[in-house]
């Protein structure tokens, strides 16, 4: 009888540190919680999560990513981290000027196409360089409030702050995140 609960006791360990370490290292699943990437991404969405893809490559222009970031104004953090798990597209890579007049997004002082988004951004945004390590990112819901994204947090988006990349919606309708 000790036997076999020493057997089952090994088990749940084994599963519980291998669960821990593809979670930390190789995926996770992340729940869409409200509108802020709409119509890319719907409130209720379970996302695939590649947690591995920035240890060895950086986000490029157009990834969406889930990142955590504290201090977030009228967002209370996960009960579990204390932080905020968002999920936003990444619009500037380091070096490069972003600034938004007239509706339209600039990058580098050039248009940015965005067929993934269904209205202009109704606020105008000075024109900022983004510092080397850093990123700016916008949510595709550009109705006013829709989104809290780099326009609105306390200090610029970090390497150190991204979980991943999302690659898959996997429920309720599975399909690769463009």
């Amino acid at each position: 009888m000790a036997k076999e609960i020493w057997s089952w006791v090994k088990t749940i360990v084994l599963a519980i540190v291998l669960a821990l370490i593809i979670k930390n290292y190789a995926f996770a699943f992340y729940i869409v919680d409200g509108r802020s990437m709409e119509p890319t991404l719907q409130d209720g969405q379970v996302l695939m999560v590649n947690n591995f893809i920035y240890r060895i490559d950086e986000p490029e222009r157009g990834d969406v990513i889930i990142f955590v970031i504290e201090d977030v104004p009228g967002r209370k953090g996960n009960w579990f981290t204390g932080k905020n798990a968002l999920v936003k597209r990444v619009i500037a890579l380091p070096g490069d000027t972003v600034s938004i007049h007239d509706g339209q997004v600039y990058v580098n002082d050039l248009a940015l196409t965005e067929e993934y988004i269904e209205c202009e951004v109704s606020d105008d945004l000075p024109s900022i360089t983004i510092e080397e390590g850093e990123f700016f990112v916008l949510g595709d819901n550009r109705h006013p409030g829709a989104s809290m994204d780099s326009r609105s947090f306390p200090r610029p988006l970090k390497l150190s702050d991204i979980v991943g990349r999302v690659d898959f919606v996997i429920l309720p309708s599975p399909h690769k995140v463009d």
